[in-house]
């Protein structure tokens, strides 16, 4: 008697799986925590990038290679390298990110997005 309930139990279960999944993929997506970097300055990306470097969040080699080529271009007392040298992406939309209160996969992250967008500067290419 007690196995043919739990048969039951189990397969009343089964067959509510197809409607949770199909719940799942219906849900609204997840807005991302982290910034548009499309509209990021130069000033704000360097800063930002220093700040990943001493942090040991993009590699060295790939920041400096990079930094170099703004070297004389950069006005590192504006505040928005300021901002990236203490971790803030100043972001498209005006949506701000700091780095340093984020989850460490969001920290990868957001460097990860300042490096390749920075790539894309005319004064790096």
């Amino acid at each position: 008697m007690h196995f043919s309930r739990a048969l039951a139990s189990i397969a009343a279960a089964i067959a509510c799986l197809p409607q949770a999944a199909a719940a799942q993929l219906s849900a609204p997506p997840i807005p991302s925590v982290l910034p548009g970097v499309a509209k990021i300055s130069a000033a704000n990306a360097a800063g930002v990038l220093r700040y990943c470097e001493k942090n040991s969040l993009v590699s060295s080699t790939s920041a400096d290679a990079l930094l170099g080529q703004f070297a004389n271009k950069l006005d590192v007392k504006s505040p928005e390298y300021l901002a990236g040298l203490g971790g803030q992406i100043r972001g498209d939309a005006g949506k701000n990110f700091s780095i340093g209160g984020a989850p460490s996969y969001l920290r990868l992250q957001a460097c990860s997005m300042v490096l390749e967008q920075a790539r894309t500067f005319p004064t790096v290419r």
